[in-house]
This record gives C-alpha cells, sequence and structure tokens, in this order.
C-alpha cells in the first residue's frame, strides 16, 4: 500500500490572519473570544469599549456577555482589526478592562456602545435569513445549531 501525502489541495482553505498566532497573548485573547456568549439570534456584535471591556451585545445593544481585557490584550485585539477599523485615540490604549467593576461590564454607559442595528438592516438580515432557508441553507435555528456545535456559546 503506498503511503498517502497530504498536499495543499487535500488541505482545507485557511484564512491568512494579521497577527502571530504563535504569540500567547494572541492565544489568550483567542480563548477569551471563544469563551463568551453570543446573541441567540445570530444579529449580535463584539464590541471593545473605551474602558477596555469587551462585550457580546445583542442587536439592540444589551449586552450577552462581557470581560475586562488587559492593556495587553486590548493591543492584541487592535492587531487584528483592519487598519480603518482601529482605535487610534489613546484612551482605549490607557484602559484596563480588568480594574472596571463587574457591574458595568454588564451596565455599560451607553457612550461605550455602537449605536443599535437599525430597523433596516433587521429586516435585511431577516429576508437574507428566509432566503438561505428557502436555497437550503439552513434557518438560523439550524445555524445556531451547527455552531454550538462547534464550541460557541449563545445565551
Amino acid at each position: 500500500m503506498a503511503a498517502e501525502t497530504t498536499t495543499a489541495q487535500d488541505s482545507p482553505p485557511t484564512c491568512p490572519v494579521p497577527w502571530d498566532r504563535s504569540d500567547p497573548v494572541q492565544q489568550e485573547l483567542s480563548s477569551i473570544l471563544r469563551s463568551l456568549k453570543h446573541d441567540a439570534a445570530l444579529m449580535g456584535v463584539l464590541s471593545l469599549g473605551n474602558d477596555g471591556v469587551m462585550r457580546s451585545l445583542t442587536a439592540d445593544r444589551r449586552v450577552v456577555d462581557a470581560v475586562g481585557l488587559t492593556p495587553a490584550q486590548i493591543a492584541a485585539f487592535q492587531e487584528r482589526m483592519p487598519p480603518d477599523f482601529r482605535k487610534d485615540d489613546g484612551v482605549l490604549m490607557r484602559a484596563d478592562g480588568t480594574k472596571v467593576p463587574r457591574e458595568q461590564w454588564f451596565l455599560p454607559d451607553k457612550s461605550l456602545l455602537p449605536a443599535p442595528m437599525s430597523q433596516e438592516a433587521r429586516e435585511r438580515f431577516e429576508q437574507r435569513s428566509r432566503e438561505d432557508e428557502e436555497k437550503g441553507l439552513g434557518s438560523v435555528e439550524a445555524r445556531r445549531k451547527q455552531m454550538e456545535a462547534e464550541g460557541m456559546k449563545f445565551a
């Protein structure tokens, strides 16, 4: 029997990342991001506030889950963002989310949160979800179950 070889064609496609995956702080950040619970409706976002707290938010910006990041983790998160999306105001670079009281993680000042998803955006999401279901790509519930099977958590 001939030995099997794995070629680039046999490997699943991977997306290049702009950060060093072997960096211990990046590895910590990946673990933190994987541990956060997400909006069950799949319309939520992750948001890093100027206070250094990473929040998982619903479409209307209710906090689902949150964690305070260290300055090193904040810098690592910034490295993951495209240059146009990086915050460069200096406030975030001086933040330490681990020093923010836990109750403020879940009840932050509204100025720390992005604007709620517009009604138009919600309708587009719902329309696209209906179209995906009609095409046999699965419902929101089916996608959520698949994501849960892959380790993602939902509130």
